[in-house]
């Protein structure tokens, strides 16, 4: 039973090391664009909207919420940002190695690319993209969408 125990509580103690930055630290966006809310949860109004590469310094976290301050203050979530530096190298390749660095894929990766969707267009002619269009610029208010939640009494994967 002893090893058992000790294994869990070594285990318990790994996952506290790396379930956060440093209050103070620096986290960089990993995403496209991501919301910063106003309360660590998915639903609800947003404080503003940060973009891939944009570094924020981290405050506290609340399970998987993240405050963050900097050209906006708020919550984000920890799946939105890398706490790792990331540089882009404008070399093709990337920096020194003749590859593209692991940042670089990972932040090329989460984007569709104004570039990568004409080459599409073109490979695809006949593909009606209208509705691609029109989803990407549509926008939903938080505070609208909160309420919509709070009215039909829908409960679940809000936070």
């Amino acid at each position: 039973m002893r090893p058992r125990f000790l294994i869990c509580s070594i285990l318990f103690v790994a996952g506290l090391a790396v379930a956060a930055p440093k209050a103070g630290s620096i986290v960089t966006v990993r995403v496209l664009t991501a919301k910063v809310m106003k309360n660590p949860k998915f639903i609800g109004p947003a404080a503003g909207d940060v973009s891939r590469g944009a570094q924020l310094k981290f405050e506290e976290a609340k399970g998987d919420w993240y405050r963050v301050s900097g050209t906006v203050t708020g919550w984000i979530h920890k799946t939105n940002l890398t706490e790792r530096q990331v540089t882009l190298s404008s070399k093709p390749g990337g920096e020194g190695a003749g590859n593209a660095s692991r940042d670089e894929v990972e932040l090329a990766g989460r984007g569709f690319t104004p570039q990568v969707e004409g080459e599409y267009r073109n490979k695809n002619p006949n593909l009606d993209f209208s509705h691609v269009d029109k989803i990407e610029k549509t926008s939903i208010d938080p505070g609208e969408l909160e309420a919509f939640v709070a009215e039909g009494k829908l409960a679940g994967g809000a936070e």
